[in-house]
């Protein structure tokens, strides 16, 4: 069985920080002499009682009396584990201090003032330690919880409005009497079945979304026929990489909404290409007369990928959006290492 290596290094903390007294001797070493010295010996017993007191108030007593406002029990637990650390080994360890004179001589005087003012100092630094990391994790947990419920809020948003577009393209075959009103719905129903099952995960597989998207497209083509020219090509290696889910479509999408009127041929680029550690999106598409005022207006799809972006890929990702007279385009950059 293979030891997590989050234990290996709180294993490693906890051998380093026992071995402080010996560390710190004038002889700094295994021998009799020095761990025999009663002063290596009492600074053994507040640096272990230390550690105990820095696991018992990190997974104890901060979250369960500190954050829960039990200010008067969290304040006695603190007053225990100081008794502990300063007057426990004084109790444990009883020894002639003039005995080891000899040895003393070499470092600090060990008065019980010193040694006092020492204690105090390892006490609160246990515990400024184990609240500063304990602060931490809880806003982490915290700013995670939060990014967590925006991007389910911009989910929830981009499901209902591919939602309804892919109905009215439905709708609009199911009107001409297409032969191809049939594969549509079968191909929205496996799309809605991978965006309701599979978007919840934080990421899916790469070639899950690529379906979704060819998907989108081939349901775009079939609604536009011939009076939008939509290119699309696709190159790269796939397998074995992760996507965060519907990331992609926001942009894919603003293409068709704001570059497409029936009532004219219609022009539609799109370019997806994937390396070793990055994908590559470029969109483009030319502005219909019939949808110049709409395109001035348009915003909120692409707000909501560029929010998912910033989000999921913070300092992975790039955006360049050129809004011409007659064209728009958008080229995306993403690391998914």
């Amino acid at each position: 069985m293979t030891i997590p290596v989050k234990i290996i290094f709180h294993i490693i903390g906890c051998v380093l920080f026992i071995s402080f007294p010996i560390l710190l001797s004038p002889h700094p070493s295994l021998t009799w002499e020095v761990l025999s010295n009663p002063f290596t010996q009492r600074d053994l017993i507040s640096f272990g009682m230390g550690l105990v007191f820095f696991y018992t108030s990190y997974y104890y007593l901060i979250p369960a009396l500190y954050f829960e406002k039990k200010y008067v029990s969290y304040i006695f637990s603190l007053l225990i584990f100081a008794i502990l650390i300063i007057f426990l080994p004084k109790i444990l360890i009883h020894s002639d201090i003039e005995q080891f004179s000899p040895f003393i001589n070499n470092r600090s005087p060990k008065s019980f003032l010193f040694e006092l003012k020492n204690y105090f100092l390892l006490f609160f630094s246990i515990l400024f330690s184990s609240l500063a990391l304990k602060i931490n994790d809880k806003w982490k947990k915290s700013h995670r919880e939060k990014l967590i419920s925006e991007l389910s809020y911009l989910k929830a948003q981009i499901n209902p409005h591919f939602l309804f577009n892919t109905l009215n393209s439905i709708y609009s075959l199911a009107i001409e009497k297409s032969d191809h009103t049939a594969t549509a719905i079968v191909t929205l129903s496996s799309m809605m079945r991978y965006a309701i099952s599979d978007t919840s995960a934080q990421y899916v597989s790469l070639e899950k979304e690529m379906n979704y998207i060819n998907s989108y497209i081939d349901l775009q083509k079939l609604r536009l026929g011939e009076t939008a020219i939509v290119n699309y090509t696709f190159d790269g290696d796939i397998h074995d990489k992760e996507i965060a889910p519907l990331v992609l479509i926001p942009f894919i999408e603003n293409a068709f909404k704001h570059g497409v009127n029936p009532e004219e041929t219609s022009q539609i680029d799109i370019q997806i290409s994937v390396s070793d550690i990055n994908l590559y999106l470029h969109v483009f598409n030319l502005k219909v007369p019939h949808n110049l005022q709409s395109q001035l207006k348009t915003g909120f799809g692409l707000e909501n990928g560029r929010s998912q972006l910033k989000l999921l890929y913070p300092n992975k990702h790039s955006i360049k959006i050129e809004n011409k007279n007659l064209s728009f385009t958008v080229s995306i950059k993403i690391n998914l290492s």
